[in-house]
C-alpha cells in the first residue's frame, strides 16, 4: 500500500508521542508503530485482498415472511420511505431478536419502490469508514482514495454525508450491527451518524439507550416474539402447511420453552426440517434441549449445508450474547460477564437490585473482575441493559406488610425496587457456558452468597425485598451443584430465615415446596447430620401445615432419629421434634397416642424450667388434645399454664396469638361465649397489627369470632363473614385444604338453616366427596360432621327413617372412636333421640335423651347451653310426645366446636 510522505511522518510522530506500540487509526488502515519502525495492518475483512465492501442489502438473506413484527412495521411506516424521511431510526435490542431480519424487510419493501438502499456493515469503524467511501464515491462521482487526497484531511463521514445530502434521488441508509456507537464515535467523528432531509437513516444495533444516539432519534426496541407469533415461525420454518392442533400447541411450547427469540426458533425450525436430522417434531425438540440444551440449541447451524468453516459467532445461539459480553469487556466493563453469571444462577424472575452485593461479589470473585463497589455494579447493570441481555424495571415492594399498608393508606403509593429481569433464554445459555467454565465455583459462591445476604441484614429496605428473593432462593436451592457441597448449608440456614418470612406472610403452599424442594436435595449432598435435623424437620413442619399427614409424620420421626443419634434426648432439637410430632398426632385424630405423648413432654418440660418455651408449647398441644377428647376442664388449665408460659416469658406476638386462641376457642366450647368473644376479638387485634388481613392464622380467628355470631342467631352476619373467608382460603391453601373444606361446610350448614336447601346439600356432598379424594376422612370430626349434616337435609324433607339410619350409622362411629362421652357423640345422641319421637317411639326417645342430659351434666356442666338445651327436650318430649320436632336444634354447633379450634392450632405449635 501506498501512504503519503507527510502521512508517515505524521503518523510516526503522533505514535513516539504515545509510547511504543501505540495504535494510529486512519481510515480503514491501522498503522502501529514499533520500535522505530511503522507496520502497516488491515482489519479483517479490509485487508488489500478484501473486495470492496458492497453497499447492496443481502436481499436473499430476507425472512420469507416476517412473524409477530406488525406494530414495528407500522412504527416504520410499513417501509414507505415517506414516514422515515429526515431521520434516524434506531431497532434495539437483544442479539437473535431479528433486527436485520426487520431491516432488510424494510430494505425490500423500499426497493421495490425504486429507492436508493445503501447497506452498511457497521460492527467496527474500519468497515463503516470503507463503506462511507464507497458512498462518496457512488454519490459524488468524486476518487476520494486517489493519492492527491492527503489522508490526513479526509474524513469519510464528512464526504459520505455530503454526498448523501446533496442527493436529489431519496435514499435509505441502513447500518447494520452497530453495537458500539462509542467506538464509531471514536474512529469516524462524532457527526458519523447524522439525519437528512434527503433520506432516511435506519440503525440496528443491541446499544438500545437512548443517550448514545443524536438527539431526536426515534428509537424502536424490539421484544421476543409472542408465543403465536413464534409457532407460526416455527411451522414456516419446519415446511408444516397444514398443521394439526396437536402440532400447533407443541409449536407454540416449543416457542415459549426458546423465550420468543426468533434466532433460536430459525435454529429449532431449521432443524427439525432437515430430511436427515434425528429430532423429526417439535415436541421432541424441546425434550432433546431439557437434556442436552448447549449442544441441541445450534444442531440446525451446525449441520446446514450453508454453513460455513468459519463460525460466524452472531448465527449461533450458544456465542451470539458472548459477542456481546467480548465488546463491554473491550470497553472496559470487566464485571459483565461474572454478574450476568450469577444472575444465570438464579430464576428468571425480577432480581432485586440489592441482592448483587459489591461486597460478595468482590470476595467471591478477588481482584480478577476489577474493583466491586455500588457505582461499579451499577454500571455493569447499565451496560447488560444497554446491550438487551437484562431489563432494568421497579416491583412493587410486598404490600402484605401492616407497615407497607400503612404507608400506602398515608401516600397513595406503594414502596418499589429496583429490579432486573434476565431473558430466561439467555439465562439458561449463560447457565450452559458457566457449567463449563474454570470460574463455576466462584460464581455459585457469589450466588448462594448475595442470597444469604439477606438472612442477618437490618436494613428495612432489603428486608423487604425478600418476596422478590423467594423463587431464586427455590432455584438455586433445586439447581445447586452437588459438587459444591460447601455451600449447601448456606442455602439451608437462608431457607430457615424464608420459611419464617413465608410464615409471617401466609404464604404456606409456597413455604411447603420450598421445603420439599430441598428435602430432596439432601440425597444429593452428604451433610452432618445437625444439617439433616434442620431440612427434616422444616419439611415435616410444612407438611403439617398443609395437611399432608402422612409425610408430615414420617419426616418428623426422621427428625426425631436424627436428633436422638447426633444431640441425645435431652437436646432442644429432639424435644422440639417431639413437640411437633404430638401436633401431628393430634391432626392425625390418633388422640389416645397424642395425650400419652403430650403428658410425658409436659411433665419432662416441668423439669427443666431453662426451656420455658418447650414447656409452653407442651402444655399448650396437651390442651388442644384434651378439648378435642371433650375434657374441658383439664383442657382450660393446660391451656392457661401455657398462657402462664407467654406472659413470664414475653413471648412473641404471633406465639402469644396463639396461646390465647386456644384459651378463647375451650371458653367458648364450655359455654362461655361471651368471655370467649372477648378473648377472640383481642387476639383478632393484635393480628391484625403485624399479620396482613389474609394470612392464615388471621382467617382462623375470624373464623372462629363467625361461628360465635352463628351460634347467637346473627346467620346472615355469619354467613358474609364465612364467604369471605372461603374466598381468601381458596386462593391461599387450595379447594382442597382441610381449612377450606370446613369453612365451606359452615357455608353449607347456614344454607341449610336459611332454607336454602338444594345448594347447601350439592356444596355438603362435594365437601364430603373432596374429604375422601385428599385422604382426609381421617379427620372423624369434620368428615362425620359434614355426613351429619347430609342426615339433617334428609330429616328435614320427612325421610325419617333414612335420617334415624343415618344418624345411627354416625352414632356408633363416634362412639367407637370418641366415645359416648364426646361433645360430638352427644350431638348425633341428641338428634338421634328426637328422631325416636318422631318416628312414634316417645318412651324411648325420653330414655336417650335423659341419657344425653346426663352426659352433658357430667362433661359440660349443667349451666352449659347444650346441657339446658338437651333438659328443656327431656322436659318437652314429656309434655309433647308426639310434637312435629325440628331436628339438630344445636345442628350449628356440631362443627364449629371441634372444628375452630383445631384449625387455629393446625400448622402453627412449630412457631411457639
Amino acid at each position: 500500500m501506498r501512504v503519503p510522505d507527510g502521512d508517515l511522518i505524521y503518523i510516526k510522530q503522533n505514535a513516539e508521542s504515545g509510547g511504543s506500540g501505540r495504535n494510529i487509526q486512519a481510515g480503514r488502515d491501522q498503522f502501529v508503530f514499533d520500535s522505530g519502525s511503522v507496520h502497516v495492518h488491515f482489519n479483517g475483512l479490509q485487508s488489500p485482498s478484501t473486495p470492496t465492501p458492497s453497499l447492496r442489502p443481502p436481499i436473499n438473506l430476507r425472512p420469507p415472511q416476517l412473524h409477530g413484527r406488525d406494530i414495528e412495521l407500522r412504527d416504520l411506516g410499513g417501509g414507505d420511505l415517506a414516514a422515515l424521511m429526515g431521520r434516524i431510526t434506531v431497532l434495539g435490542g437483544l442479539g437473535g431478536i431479528g433486527k436485520s431480519a426487520l431491516a432488510l424487510t424494510i430494505a425490500y419493501i423500499a426497493k421495490s419502490a425504486g429507492v436508493c438502499v445503501l447497506w452498511v456493515q457497521a460492527s467496527s469503524g474500519p468497515e463503516v469508514s470503507e463503506a462511507f467511501r464507497q458512498i462518496a464515491r457512488k454519490l459524488s462521482q468524486r476518487d476520494v482514495g486517489s493519492d492527491e487526497v492527503p489522508l490526513e484531511g479526509l474524513n469519510t463521514a464528512d464526504l459520505a454525508w455530503e454526498a448523501l445530502h446533496a442527493s436529489e434521488k431519496p435514499w435509505l441508509l441502513i447500518l447494520d450491527n452497530a453495537d458500539d456507537p462509542s467506538r464509531l464515535d471514536q474512529d469516524l467523528g462524532s457527526n458519523w451518524l447524522e439525519p437528512s432531509a434527503s433520506g432516511a437513516v435506519l440503525v440496528t444495533t443491541r446499544q438500545a439507550h437512548r443517550d448514545v444516539w443524536p438527539p431526536g432519534t426515534q428509537l424502536i426496541r424490539l421484544g421476543p416474539l409472542d408465543p403465536p407469533a413464534g409457532a407460526a415461525m416455527l411451522l414456516a420454518l419446519s415446511g408444516s402447511t397444514a398443521p394439526d392442533p396437536a402440532e400447533r400447541d407443541a409449536a407454540q411450547d416449543l416457542s415459549e420453552r426458546l423465550g420468543g427469540v426468533p434466532l433460536a426458533l430459525r435454529a429449532a425450525g431449521l432443524c427439525v426440517a432437515q430430511p436427515l436430522s434425528p429430532i423429526r417434531d417439535f415436541t421432541a425438540f424441546r425434550h432433546a434441549l431439557d437434556r442436552d440444551f448447549p449442544n441441541v440449541v445450534d444442531r440446525a447451524a451446525a449441520t446446514s449445508p450453508r454453513s460455513s468453516t468459519t463460525d460466524d459467532a452472531r448465527s449461533l445461539v450458544m456465542q451470539t450474547w458472548e459477542v456481546s459480553l467480548d465488546a463491554l469487556e473491550q470497553q472496559g466493563v470487566s464485571q459483565v460477564r461474572p454478574i450476568l453469571r450469577v444472575l444465570s444462577c438464579w430464576a428468571s424472575r425480577p432480581v432485586p437490585v440489592a441482592l448483587l452485593s459489591p461486597k460478595v461479589l468482590g470476595r467471591t470473585h478477588g481482584p480478577d473482575s476489577g474493583g466491586w463497589n455500588s457505582l461499579v455494579v451499577e454500571r455493569a447493570l447499565n451496560a447488560l441493559s444497554a446491550v438487551g441481555l437484562i431489563d432494568i424495571a421497579d416491583e412493587n415492594s410486598d404490600v402484605s406488610s401492616v407497615e407497607a399498608d400503612a404507608f400506602y393508606r398515608q401516600t397513595g403509593d406503594v414502596r418499589r425496587h429496583r429490579c432486573v429481569v434476565v431473558h430466561p433464554l439467555v439465562a439458561e445459555v449463560n447457565a450452559a457456558h458457566l457449567e463449563r467454565s474454570p470460574h463455576r465455583v466462584r460464581t455459585w459462591g457469589a450466588a448462594v452468597r448475595c442470597l444469604g445476604a439477606l438472612r442477618d441484614t437490618e436494613d428495612e429496605e432489603i428486608a423487604a425485598q425478600w418476596h422478590l428473593a423467594v423463587p431464586h432462593m427455590m432455584t438455586v436451592a433445586g439447581r445447586l451443584p452437588p459438587s459444591h457441597g460447601e455451600l449447601f448449608e448456606i442455602v439451608v440456614d437462608t431457607h430457615m430465615y424464608l420459611s419464617r418470612y413465608l410464615r409471617m406472610v401466609g404464604q404456606y403452599e409456597i413455604a411447603y415446596r420450598c421445603a420439599a424442594a430441598l428435602r430432596t436435595r439432601l440425597t444429593a449432598f452428604t451433610p452432618n447430620d445437625r444439617v439433616r435435623y434442620r431440612v427434616e424437620l422444616n419439611a415435616a413442619e410444612w407438611a403439617w401445615h398443609m395437611s399432608r399427614l402422612d409425610e408430615a409424620d414420617a419426616t418428623a420421626a426422621a427428625a426425631c432419629r436424627l436428633a436422638d443419634s447426633s444431640l441425645g434426648t435431652d437436646s432442644v432439637e429432639f424435644l422440639s421434634a417431639r413437640a411437633l410430632a404430638v401436633a401431628i398426632h393430634s391432626e392425625r385424630g390418633f388422640l389416645e397416642s397424642g395425650e400419652k405423648m403430650a403428658r410425658e413432654l409436659c411433665a419432662e418440660m416441668d423439669g427443666k424450667p431453662h426451656l420455658p418455651y418447650l414447656g409452653m408449647q407442651a402444655h399448650h398441644h396437651l390442651a388442644t388434645i384434651l378439648r378435642e377428647a371433650g375434657r374441658l376442664d383439664e383442657a382450660e388449665k393446660h391451656s392457661r399454664r401455657a398462657v402462664e408460659f407467654s406472659d413470664c416469658l414475653e413471648a412473641a406476638p404471633f406465639s402469644r396469638a396463639i396461646i390465647r386462641h386456644e384459651l378463647g376457642v375451650i371458653l367458648w366450647h364450655r359455654g362461655h361465649l361471651d368471655q370467649a368473644l372477648t378473648v377472640l376479638l383481642e387476639v383478632l387485634r393484635q393480628q391484625r397489627s403485624y399479620l396482613p388481613a389474609w394470612h392464615p392464622s388471621v382467617l382462623v380467628t375470624r373464623y372462629d369470632v363467625a361461628s360465635i355470631h352463628s351460634l347467637r342467631g346473627n346467620s346472615i352476619r355469619a354467613f358474609m363473614d364465612f364467604m369471605d373467608i372461603w374466598l381468601a382460603e381458596q386462593d391461599l391453601l387450595g379447594n382442597g385444604h382441610y381449612k377450606t373444606l370446613q369453612t365451606r361446610h359452615q357455608i353449607g350448614q347456614i344454607l341449610v338453616e336459611i332454607g336454602q336447601v338444594e345448594q347447601a346439600e350439592s356444596i355438603l356432598s362435594e365437601v364430603e366427596e373432596e374429604y375422601g379424594k385428599q385422604g382426609l376422612d381421617g379427620r372423624l370430626t369434620d368428615f362425620l360432621s359434614t355426613r351429619h349434616e347430609r342426615v339433617h337435609i334428609a330429616a328435614q324433607r320427612g325421610q325419617h327413617v333414612e335420617a334415624h339410619r343415618g344418624w345411627r350409622r354416625i352414632l356408633d362411629e363416634e362412639q367407637r372412636s370418641l366415645g359416648g362421652r364426646h361433645p360430638s357423640t352427644l350431638r348425633t345422641h341428641y338428634n338421634w333421640a328426637l328422631c325416636w319421637a318422631v318416628l312414634g317411639s316417645p318412651p324411648v326417645a325420653r330414655a336417650e335423651m335423659r341419657k344425653v342430659l346426663v352426659a352433658r351434666r357430667d362433661v359440660l356442666g349443667k349451666d352449659h347451653y347444650e346441657t339446658v338445651q338437651a333438659a328443656d327436650a327431656l322436659a318437652a318430649l314429656a309434655r309433647k310426645p308426639y310434637l312435629s320436632w325440628r331436628f339438630g336444634g344445636d345442628r350449628r354447633r356440631n362443627v364449629p366446636v371441634n372444628r375452630a379450634a383445631r384449625r387455629n392450632t393446625k400448622g402453627q405449635a412449630g412457631d411457639l
